[in-house]
Formats: structure tokens, sequence, C-alpha cells
């Protein structure tokens, strides 16, 4: 196995048992502390992708060669984000900052909305790229499935995107126009739910 392989995957192994051993003994501290060890662990798969333009979390250097390139450089990015992202959440944890935190994200959706859309869009893109021809059984029941999956899923990162923007910068309209859908079809529940979300914090 490679060495950074290892030490990514111990990093988030090792983080997902002190999560889960911080439950059974009571340590808070042991639950964010394990939440940075999983985050720090696909952070650094997301660098060693951005450095090498090859795939991470591979256990062979010879694998995932079909890769290379631009799909790796997106691979990075997307791990480079969630890694951030989860050592971020543990150190707002810490500081006792998290509730705040989501309040503000739950206030304010814009910027998140982007972030997912963008990792959404990443995916799609990921799945359409077919490296390699297999026969025409492969094409007919893995490739053009994926393909039609990661189409779907860039369409929907690229609207994710869009309405993160759209609510960055016209938060009212964006918020009036999401109200009106859910009135319109009929979801009082996810209407109960959106209200009681942003009630207390408008």
């Amino acid at each position: 196995m490679r060495l950074l392989t290892f030490l990514e995957y111990a990093a988030i192994v090792v983080g997902a048992i002190g999560m889960a051993a911080s439950k059974f003994y009571f340590l808070p501290k042991g639950f964010h502390l394990g939440l940075f060890l999983i985050g720090a662990g696909i952070a650094l798969g997301g660098l060693e992708s951005l450095f090498t333009r090859r795939m991470s979390f591979r256990f062979s250097s010879h694998a995932g060669e079909a890769y290379s390139g631009v799909p790796a450089l997106i691979w990075g990015l997307m791990a480079l984000a969630i890694g951030v992202a989860v050592i971020g959440s543990a150190y707002l944890m810490e500081a006792g900052s998290w509730r705040a935190a989501v309040n503000y994200v739950v206030r304010y959706p814009g910027p998140a909305l982007a972030v997912l859309g963008l990792l959404v869009t990443g995916a799609g893109g990921l799945l359409m790229f077919n490296p390699r021809s297999r026969g025409i059984w492969w094409a007919l029941l893995v490739r053009v499935p994926k393909t039609l999956l990661g189409l779907v899923l860039f369409v929907a990162g690229l609207l994710a995107i869009g309405a993160g923007l759209w609510e960055w910068f016209h938060p009212q309209a964006f918020d009036r126009i999401t109200t009106g859908i859910l009135q319109r079809f009929d979801l009082p529940a996810f209407d109960y739910m959106w209200k009681r979300l942003l009630g207390p914090l408008r």
C-alpha cells in the first residue's frame, strides 16, 4: 500500500473510531478530534490529487491511470472542499459556535447552495467521463446509465449554483419564490418546517 494512501485511510478510520468511542465514554473533545482527523484525511487526499494530478485513496501506484489529469484535479478539489468543511465543523463545535453557524447558513443559504452545487457538478462531470470502452454490453449496461446519471447531477449542480447566487444577491425574491412554490404544490409539512427554521431568525 502507498504511504499517502495509508495515512489518508488511517486518519479517517482513527477519526471514526474516536467519534464512536467518545459517545460510549462521554468525551465531547474526542468527538471533535475524531471529526477533525476525518476531515484531515479527506483534505490530504484532495491535496495529493491536486499536486500529483492523479486520483487519491488508491492502493496501487498504477491504479486509476485513466483518471489522471483533469478528472483527478476535479476529484482533488471536491475532496479538499469536503475535508475543509469537515475540519471547519470540528472547529466550530469545539469553539461552541456550531449552532450560530447553522442558523446563519439557514438564514443565508446562498453560499452553501453554491458550494454544494459545485460538488454535485463535479460528481456529475466525473460520472460522464468515460476513459475507455469495454464493448457494447459494457456501454449499454454501465456507460450509458452512468453518463445519464452524471448528466442529471451536472444539470442539478448548475441549478443549485444558480439558486445559490440568486439567493446571495436577491435573498428576498428567493425567499418569496421558494415560499410560493411550497404553497403552490400544497406541501404544508415542508412549508411548516421552512417557516419554523427561518421564523426565529428573521
